[in-house]
């Protein structure tokens, strides 16, 4: 196992430079192998407006089916002992959903590092989706698997979602199309 690299960057550091600063950052923590760097310095830019006039992503309809919005993998000094206990998507509504007609669904693909997903899965997270962050999710329930999604990069998944009937606020303070709840990891026994 690498030996962590020490550093003095926090989130709050992060997003008081501007995008161009940040991606070097990233680009030399990818360099020394600072891995919670590298995840704070992703979801720093994923939390980052787009320019304006700049497109969201290849198509307008593929923007919102998806989001394109990088969760970073790992945990950062201010994630230590976290997990994602919620993931909340924003996309046209049921945009890539398969209803699997016995309450369950997958949902369309999302760029969430495996990593993630493993611990979100082991600590029983839940998944929402939503048309806007204004408004309550209209699909939402707890994940109970995924499946790396085809042709979306190296991060995209779908997640399979067993139903719950209750809509939920949105949770996050991202400025994409993904907001996370986290929570403190259980002790395990």
């Amino acid at each position: 196992m690498a030996t962590p690299v020490k550093h003095k960057f926090t989130p709050e550091a992060l997003a008081a430079l501007d995008k161009k600063k940040v991606e070097i950052i990233r680009e030399n923590a990818v360099r020394l192998r600072a891995d919670d760097l590298i995840a704070m310095c992703d979801l720093d830019l994923a939390e980052r407006k787009p320019a304006i006039g700049a497109s969201r992503s290849t198509s307008t309809t593929r923007a919102s089916a998806r989001s394109t919005a990088r969760i970073g993998a790992g945990t950062s000094p201010s994630r230590t002992n976290m997990v994602v206990s919620g993931y909340h998507f924003v996309g046209e509504r049921d945009y890539g959903v398969i209803d699997l007609g016995d309450g369950r669904f997958w949902t369309g693909s999302w760029t969430v590092p495996e990593a993630n997903v493993d611990q979100s899965l082991t600590a029983g997270a839940y998944l929402a989706l939503h048309v806007s962050k204004a408004q309550p999710s209209y699909r939402q329930g707890k994940i109970v698997g995924y499946r790396k999604a085809s042709g979306d990069g190296d991060d995209a998944v779908e997640f399979l979602v067993d139903a719950a009937p209750k809509s939920r606020a949105w949770v996050g303070a991202s400025s994409g199309d993904a907001g996370l709840k986290w929570a403190k990891m259980r002790d395990e026994d």
